[in-house]
């Protein structure tokens, strides 16, 4: 979790979903075989030499090592010698990475001549700030820093996440600030750092069932930016967090390059984070890529593990409101799967959301849908569709595209089997407009052959 970026502060965040557990798990198609493997460190970015400063105690009342352009800091009334050599090894790991590979930049300590601080707390058995939590943020001398709980400085899915957070510090595009319809991205992204470096582990994923559970929220839905009677549980607060699913799909799916992911931070742009994907993957390409991974979210998020999966929906049943659960808009039996059909409009997808129809199938038969999209949105901005349907039989999810006439126009067509026990179409909104709560609506004809 980020805090430093614009706010320059740090409060008590420790985030509910995070686990200090780690878990190895089965591999994936989506698995990239070098993603666990450590970056290569044989060209170290230059670093010139760096003093120590700290606002929190001095070099005489506490315990410090430096390694590269980290200083980690601890009580001494505390032994952490033994762990220090791991955390240096991750922290720099990370560094490189993003410096050599992701066309990101260094925190401004540095520059400034000074070790960028790390800091392992015991909450109130240590003498830093009792209200620290898990977080980066921003001292006195205008210098960022991070704070590790006991525990979780030893996670190493926490550190990638922490460590992410660290070179997004410096960035330079307004569009990717911390705040309104890009809030989502800082978050989201120092998630899919995490999860592109641990890919198989059971919790990389804890938050998917939040998107599954209320697809039709805006991609940017986060903290401060929600509609108004939205709820403000977990399955909605979460979102943004479990937006990582996207982003890897992007990358480890999809084959989207991971410059274009952590580019944007350093591009000068004022475009937002969604606004430039579409630009830099290609508006066609990423709406593409989008109806896919909804469709593959629907077909049980098989692009992740099955441990992953079932970890996701444990969190689901222990967090989230039962009452906040809304991951169909409409679902029918085979023999009621006939004519027009139109989603609650309480419910109908937000801007690069998406809706799911359920149709529970019990006999060989011809589905075949005719999608008839609104010209524009709530708020007028001009309307864009993709379709897909997805046919769960013994054999898993198979996923058929909605062929499109135009923007907002389509049909698609499958043949199912007495063993196939459900259909799902899946309607996405996707127009050229990134901002917002505007719904998008739409009408389906649904014709059932046998």
């Amino acid at each position: 979790m980020i805090l430093g970026f614009v706010f320059g502060l740090l409060v008590g965040c420790a985030d509910e979903t995070k686990q200090t557990e780690e878990e190895p798990n089965t591999s994936t198609e989506a698995e990239q075989d070098t993603a666990d493997s450590a970056v290569d460190t044989d060209v170290e970015p230059e670093s010139p030499p760096l003093s120590l400063r700290t606002e929190f105690g001095s070099e005489d009342t506490l315990n410090v090592e430096v390694d590269d352009i980290f200083a980690i800091w601890w009580d001494p009334a505390f032994d952490h010698s033994q762990d220090l050599a791991q955390m240096f090894q991750w922290l720099k790991e990370i560094r490189y990475d993003c410096l050599d590979n992701l066309d990101m930049e260094d925190p401004p300590n540095p520059s400034a001549g000074y070790y960028y601080n790390v800091y392992i707390h015991h909450g109130e058995e240590d003498s830093f700030p009792n209200w620290w939590g898990n977080g980066q943020g921003t001292d006195t001398y205008g210098m960022p820093y991070l704070t590790l709980p006991n525990g979780a400085h030893l996670d190493h899915g926490n550190i990638l996440h922490e460590g992410f957070h660290v070179f997004q510090y410096s960035a330079n595009s307004p569009g990717f600030s911390y705040s309104g319809d890009s809030q989502w991205y800082v978050e989201s992204a120092a998630q899919w750092y995490q999860a592109q470096k641990l890919p198989n582990e059971e919790m990389t994923f804890v938050e998917a069932g939040a998107i599954v559970e209320n697809p039709q929220l805006a991609l940017w839905h986060s903290f401060s930016n929600e509609a108004p009677g939205d709820p403000t549980d977990w399955l909605y607060q979460v979102r943004q967090y479990g937006m990582h699913t996207y982003l890897y799909y992007l990358t480890a799916v999809a084959g989207v390059d991971s410059e274009i992911i952590s580019g944007g931070f350093y591009a000068q742009t004022d475009l937002s984070p969604q606004a430039y994907h579409f630009d830099n993957v290609g508006g066609d390409i990423l709406r593409s890529h989008f109806a896919d991974w909804a469709a593959r979210n629907t077909g049980g998020l098989d692009y992740l593990t099955d441990a992953q999966v079932a970890r996701a929906w444990l969190e689901v049943d222990l967090v989230g409101d039962p009452n906040n659960r809304h991951p169909l808009v409409g679902e029918f039996t085979d023999g009621d799967a006939e004519g027009d059909f139109q989603p609650p409009s309480d419910f109908l997808p937000r801007g690069w959301g998406y809706n799911v129809i359920k149709i529970n199938n019990t006999a060989a038969a011809k589905y075949t849908f005719v999608l008839s999209g609104d010209g524009q949105g709530s708020e007028g901005a001009d309307a864009h569709f993709a379709g897909r349907i997805v046919v769960m039989g013994a054999t898993g999810p198979q996923y058929t595209e909605v062929n499109m006439s135009g923007s907002r126009n389509g049909m698609g067509a499958v043949d199912v089997l007495s063993s196939d026990t459900s259909v799902f179409l899946v309607v996405a909104a996707v127009p050229e407009h990134f901002s917002g709560n505007q719904t998008y609506g739409y009408t389906v004809q649904i014709i059932r052959d046998e």
